[in-house]
Formats: C-alpha cells, sequence, structure tokens
C-alpha cells in the first residue's frame, strides 16, 4: 500500500514537471506585428546651377565630369543615430536569435499609436547560426530610447517580428539625407583642355579616361571652333560663354556643366 501511495504521489509531480517544461517549450519573447503608417519623407528640391566664371592658362583642364554639376534631390528623414554595434537576443520557444545590430543612421520608417520604427542602415548579422535579418529599432511614444527592435526574414516587409532589447539603446536624434541622383559619372573620366587660339580658332582637347585615370587615345579628340570673343560654345553636354581667349589664357563662365 505504501508503494501504491508513493506512486499516486509521484505520478502528478512528473506530470506537473512535464508540464511545466511544455509551457516553457511553447513561450516566446517575441511577437509578430504590423508596422504602423509609413512615414513619407521630406523631398529636397534640386538647386539650379549657378553659371560660374574660370580662368586657366593654355595646356590647363577647364572642365572635368562631375565638377560644377547641381546638387542632387534627396530624401529628408528623421534619424536615430548609435555609435556602436549592440548584440541583443530572444528567446522563441526552443530557440535563441541572437543578432548584431550595426551602428550608424536608423531611419524613421512607419509610425504606430504606440511610437516609432527606425530601419537600420544595413541587414541585421545573425550570431550563434541565427540567419541575418532585415528591421531595426522601435522607440515608444514619449520616449527617447529604443527598448525593442524588429526584424523580418525578408527586406522591406510590413510585417515583422518585435521583441525587447537585453537593454535600451540610447542615441542621437537627427535627421538623414538619401540622395535620389549619384553625381559619379559612369565608370569614365572627361576632361577638356584649353589648347590655345590659332588662325581664328580656338582649340581644345577632349579625353576620355579609364575609371583608373588612363588615357586611350581612342578616346581624345582635338576640337577646333570659330572665335568669337563673348560668344557662346557647346561640346558634349557642356556650354560655355567665352570672355577672352589668347595664346596663354582664356576667361570663360561655364553655363551647364559636363
Amino acid at each position: 500500500m505504501g508503494t501504491t501511495r508513493m506512486i499516486k504521489k509521484f505520478i502528478p509531480c512528473v506530470l506537473l514537471i512535464g508540464f511545466t517544461v511544455f509551457l516553457a517549450s511553447c513561450s516566446t519573447q517575441l511577437r509578430s506585428v504590423y508596422l504602423g503608417n509609413e512615414v513619407t519623407p521630406k523631398v529636397i528640391p534640386e538647386k539650379d546651377f549657378v553659371p560660374v566664371k574660370i580662368t586657366v592658362s593654355v595646356g590647363d583642364i577647364m572642365l572635368t565630369a562631375g565638377d560644377n554639376l547641381k546638387e542632387p534631390s534627396g530624401l529628408q528623414l528623421e534619424s536615430f543615430h548609435i555609435k556602436k554595434n549592440t548584440i541583443t537576443t530572444v528567446q522563441h520557444k526552443m530557440k535563441t536569435f541572437e543578432f548584431s545590430l550595426p551602428s550608424g543612421d536608423y531611419r524613421l520608417r512607419n509610425r504606430s499609436s504606440e511610437g516609432s520604427y527606425y530601419s537600420a542602415p544595413s541587414s541585421l548579422s545573425g550570431l550563434s547560426g541565427t540567419k541575418k535579418g532585415y528591421g531595426g529599432l522601435f522607440i515608444p511614444t514619449g520616449s527617447t530610447k529604443a527598448t525593442e527592435f524588429f526584424w523580418s526574414w525578408y527586406p522591406n516587409s510590413s510585417k515583422v517580428y518585435q521583441a525587447k532589447l537585453i537593454s535600451p539603446i540610447i542615441g542621437e536624434n537627427g535627421e538623414s539625407i538619401a540622395y535620389l541622383k549619384t553625381e559619379k559619372t559612369s565608370g569614365i573620366h572627361i576632361t577638356l583642355t584649353y589648347v590655345g587660339v590659332a588662325g581664328g580658332q580656338i582649340k581644345f582637347v577632349y579625353k576620355e579616361f579609364t575609371e583608373e585615370w588612363l588615357a586611350r587615345a581612342a578616346f581624345t579628340q582635338e576640337v577646333s571652333l570659330d572665335y568669337k570673343a563673348g560668344g557662346i560654345y557647346a561640346y558634349k553636354n557642356a556650354k560655355f560663354s567665352v570672355e577672352k581667349a589668347d595664346s596663354t589664357h582664356i576667361s570663360f563662365t561655364l553655363l551647364e556643366p559636363f
């Protein structure tokens, strides 16, 4: 009878322990959420090119592609800057996800009634067997600290996982600008060099270089145009008016850059 009582007492304990382990295996520290309303960035308009007066000597480069370009238009958003990488973990059932959150500017992406979502400047590196994720930081309304982070296994997803950080992250609020156009030309460098005036013609040398600044003869061209003081000249995309040109110098106003 004593053995039977012990068995009857022991079985509920085993069941309780098993049930506790089962609940633990089903528990999670993350939740699945939909991001709030997307934040529309402020558009920074392109600034018009302002003509500039330039004087160079014979044999000097007058124009180089990429110089004197208009300032490109851009998108401006609030940002949250963190100075160093932060490692955080989250438990989900029997798994532990571990991420390295990169340093840099986290740009405001979405807002909800609970707070703001800031996208990381790059993907979230996965550690200890966790694959990389795409997400950022969450700052509650009225707070200056990031208390949670969010991620998806796919970029630009509107449904994400969200979990508390191991400890809040203190950052610096500011603004981030993403330019819509690049100022760099497509892999080559272009120059226009002043050669001088002779026989009533103004002379230039147009050259294209490789990205490593190596000249190629096939992309070197001598240009001769009828000279007239105050005349407007156009070559390729560039346009300029020449105030004075002689055997030593040229003074001109750049109207449109390369």
